[in-house]
């Protein structure tokens, strides 16, 4: 699947979007983010298997992801973790046991 950003359909603006989320996590965090493009991850939390997807709601908050972004873990990013506000959604690289990354 090519790379996409939820509700926005101009690749100009998406790509913008992207990388002030990319900057915001960086500046939040303080850690590198790697270039890396990521549609979904699987793994598992408190004992539960979940999967994280771009475009879909993510299964602790419902709310949508809008991007996951790799650092020290993966960070999934919805609007009120780590989008609009707030830090985003920290799962650890020892939880995820499949991911998928958009294509090139």
């Amino acid at each position: 699947m090519k790379f996409f950003i939820p509700a926005e359909d101009n690749p100009e603006k998406a790509e913008g979007l992207y990388q002030a989320i990319k900057k915001f996590a960086q500046q939040n965090m303080a850690w590198e983010i790697t270039d890396r493009r990521i549609r979904s991850i699987r793994y598992r939390h408190e004992r539960k298997d979940l999967v994280a997807t771009v475009g879909e709601p993510e299964p602790r908050t419902g709310e949508p992801v809008i991007a996951i972004l790799e650092s020290t873990t993966f960070l999934v990013c919805t609007p009120n973790r780590g989008v609009l506000r707030g830090m985003p959604i920290m799962v650890g690289k020892h939880e995820v046991f499949t991911s998928e990354d958009f294509e090139r």
